[in-house]
Formats: C-alpha cells, sequence, structure tokens
C-alpha cells in the first residue's frame, strides 16, 4: 500500500538480519491495518471533496470609487480573453441586474431565484457592486439573506454594505 515508516535507531546498534525481522513481525500486521485505514479514509475525504465540484457562492465585487474588483467567476482572464464558470442564463440574470442598478442612483438590493434554481443576489450600497450566485436549491429567502451576510464578512468583512 506504498507506506513507510521510519524507526529511529540509536546510531551506536547495529541492526542485524534478525533484529529486522523481529521488527516486522512485530510491527508489519498493524503497519499494514493503519496503510489500510489511511487509503480507506482517503478515498472518503476524496469522495466528498468530488460531489462538491462547486462552491456553494460565486460572486464578483467592483468599485466604481477606486476600480477594485474581486471574482470567484472567472477562471481565466486575459487582456482578450474572459472565461467564466458560470451558465450563461445566470450571466444573463447577473446583467439585467446590474442594468437595473444603473438606472437607479439609490443603493439597493435585488434576489433572484433563477429557472435552474440557483439563487442570484446583487447589492448596490454606495457606488460598490456586489453580485454573488448562490448554489442552494433548497434554501428560502431567508437563509440566502443569512449566506450573503456570511459570504460579505468573510471576503468584504472592512467593506461597509447596507443591510
Amino acid at each position: 500500500m506504498s507506506a513507510a515508516v521510519c524507526f529511529m535507531i540509536d546510531a551506536s546498534v547495529q541492526p542485524t538480519l534478525d533484529f529486522c525481522r523481529r521488527l516486522d513481525s512485530i510491527v508489519g500486521p498493524q503497519l499494514t491495518v493503519l496503510a489500510s485505514d489511511i487509503c480507506e479514509q482517503f478515498n472518503v475525504n476524496k469522495r466528498a471533496s468530488g460531489s462538491e465540484k462547486e462552491p456553494q457562492f460565486k460572486f464578483i465585487y467592483f468599485n466604481h470609487m477606486n476600480l477594485a474588483e474581486k471574482s470567484t467567476i472567472h477562471m481565466r482572464k486575459t487582456p482578450s480573453v474572459s472565461l467564466t464558470s458560470v451558465h450563461p442564463d445566470l450571466m444573463k440574470i447577473l446583467g439585467d441586474i446590474n442594468s437595473d442598478f444603473t438606472r437607479v442612483d439609490e443603493d439597493e438590493e435585488i434576489i433572484v431565484k433563477a429557472m435552474s434554481d440557483y439563487w442570484v443576489v446583487g447589492k448596490k450600497s454606495d457606488q460598490r457592486e456586489l453580485y454573488v450566485i448562490l448554489n442552494q436549491k433548497n434554501a428560502n429567502l431567508i437563509e440566502v439573506n443569512e449566506e450573503v451576510k456570511k459570504l460579505c464578512a468573510t471576503q468584504f468583512n472592512n467593506i461597509f454594505f447596507l443591510d
């Protein structure tokens, strides 16, 4: 199972073949069980993380005052190409929310549930805009709002968004 164990032995003692065989007979079976347990746990964790390939949320933040930007939606960004990891229907909803924000000068928040059961949230506060896509199909409006608050607290703790 590709497991290796390192034993520290006093340098003044020369290990003999008999010593190594006795050590193997004592430690070998236990090491086999340990390696098997580690392998099994690794596979369990790998399956668990593999089932959640898509994160719970993706976001775009933009500050019009200093042109600061932060995004988890863009996978690769070069001067000529910007690839997104979001379905085109959700990108259209983001565009529609942005269009609504440009029509009004006041701070506002828009929450939309897409046909694909994703939640899309847009917050505009003092020339700062935050767009969040949540992958929580069974969530209600209160839970979505709480998730966005958590995101703001963890990712934007020093940025003031009106509640």
